[in-house]
């Protein structure tokens, strides 16, 4: 429906500010409900101040381009990126992170649920569309929620017409607003970052935190929090923050995620191949306070010689053939049943990669009864039997089944759901 700018705002002297541009596609200018919906929008994020919100700062009307929203610029990388570029690399994101993260968003959607508009009545802003696409990190490790395209507020056009599809990304949104209800309150955003916590949470999150999102994401809209900020405040007891959660998430973003994060226009960075270290003296990325030495640590000891090394490995590799067998030979008979169970089960200690594709796309992926995502889909996965459930709720069509994981090895999946 629209365009996305990256501009640069122009004052008196020397003052320059990179701002974000939103403005209708060409072939959409002269829509006069889509351009209600960009008024709409500025409206109602110009009348929401928080610092977790990505911020407006003009709405402007032209005859040439029509109507321009003017947003703050976020330099960052969503998180949606961020899981992705993370995955690939078989790096989960920390809980204490994506608790965080999840906790921040929350008191950005408590400030825009209970905001009053000028003329001192409540708003009744509800986001409609909470996924990883809207939430934004910048490279600081500010957390900001962003994208009211679809928010539902008083005062809005409504634009929703007999025959469309519910607003939000299929796996984000809540039963409720799954169906088309059109009565949804800030319970269905709260589901919604539920979900989000959930796909951004390692698998194997603690019960603390999972309590958490089975809360968060309750079927009926009751059992769930009341507010946002009850969601934020059992996150932070679920799972404490560290101490600068900002400079936390920053490293990890860097260390990560850097091929995301370019650097500013104009700046020149000299390429460093993968294989060479790091520059001596200059902090290595994720980690701002690791220096490397100048002069190597113990310069004075020599180093082992090529030879020794050899006998030492052939040493090590007999005796980790001899002592295993000479244990089975002496130890009782329990001792051996036990070694073997523990033999026979150590291929399962290895991971493997499932690979989930579906017609039509972004169907939610489920792994053992938890959601990992939308397809396309990879998800690491320990070596295996694992229960995947395929499907979306617009459609009302789920696959069920069994696949065998093996150690080192990518499952392809393809579920045709059109059928």
């Amino acid at each position: 429906m629209g365009e996305v700018w990256l501009a640069e705002l122009e004052g008196a002297g020397v003052f320059r500010r990179r701002v974000v541009l939103k403005m209708l596609a060409p072939e959409r200018r002269g829509d006069p409900r889509i351009a209600a919906m960009l008024a709409d929008e500025a409206r109602v994020v110009g009348a929401l101040h928080h610092p977790g919100i990505v911020a407006a700062l003009d709405y402007l009307e032209s005859e040439e381009h029509g109507p321009v929203f003017v947003l703050e610029f976020v330099d960052g990388i969503s998180l949606r990126t961020a899981l992705r570029l993370s995955r690939r690399q078989h790096v989960a994101l920390p809980e204490s992170l994506a608790a965080h993260i999840g906790a921040q968003v929350a008191h950005a959607l408590h400030a825009a649920h209970t905001a009053i508009g000028r003329d001192g009545q409540p708003l009744h802003v509800v986001h409609r569309d909470v996924a990883p696409d809207n939430i934004l990190l910048s490279r600081s490790g500010a957390v900001y929620l962003g994208d009211f395209g679809v928010a539902r507020a008083a005062g809005n056009l409504e634009e929703e017409k007999r025959g469309e599809g519910p607003r939000g990304k299929p796996g984000y949104t809540a039963p409720e607003q799954a169906r088309g209800g059109r009565k949804i309150g800030p319970a269905a955003d709260i589901f919604s970052l539920g979900r989000v916590i959930a796909s951004a949470a390692d698998v194997g999150c603690g019960p603390e935190l999972r309590a958490v999102i089975e809360r968060a994401t309750a079927d009926d809209p009751r059992d769930r929090f009341a507010t946002a900020s009850e969601l934020a405040s059992a996150l932070l007891r679920a799972c404490p923050p560290p101490s600068d959660p900002d400079r936390a998430l920053s490293e990890w973003l860097h260390q990560h995620c850097a091929e995301a994060l370019p650097g500013r226009q104009g700046e020149r960075r000299s390429p460093v191949a993968r294989s060479e270290p790091p520059p001596a003296g200059r902090p290595t990325p994720g980690n701002s306070r690791r220096l490397v030495p100048e002069k190597p640590l113990f310069a004075s000891v020599p180093p082992p010689k090529r030879r020794l090394l050899k006998i030492s490995a052939v040493a090590a590799a007999i005796l980790f053939l001899v002592l295993p067998l000479s244990l089975m030979l002496a130890a009782p008979r329990r001792t051996r049943e036990l070694l073997h169970s523990a033999i026979a089960r150590s291929p399962a200690a290895g991971h493997g990669d499932l690979r989930v594709t579906s017609s039509p796309v972004e169907a939610e992926v489920y792994v053992d009864g938890s959601l990992r995502g939308v397809t396309p889909l990879i998800v690491e996965l320990p070596a295996g039997t694992h229960a995947v459930r395929v499907g979306a709720l617009r459609l009302g069509r789920w696959r069920a089944v069994d696949v065998a994981v093996k150690a080192g090895v990518e499952y392809r999946l393809d579920v045709n759901l059109s059928e």
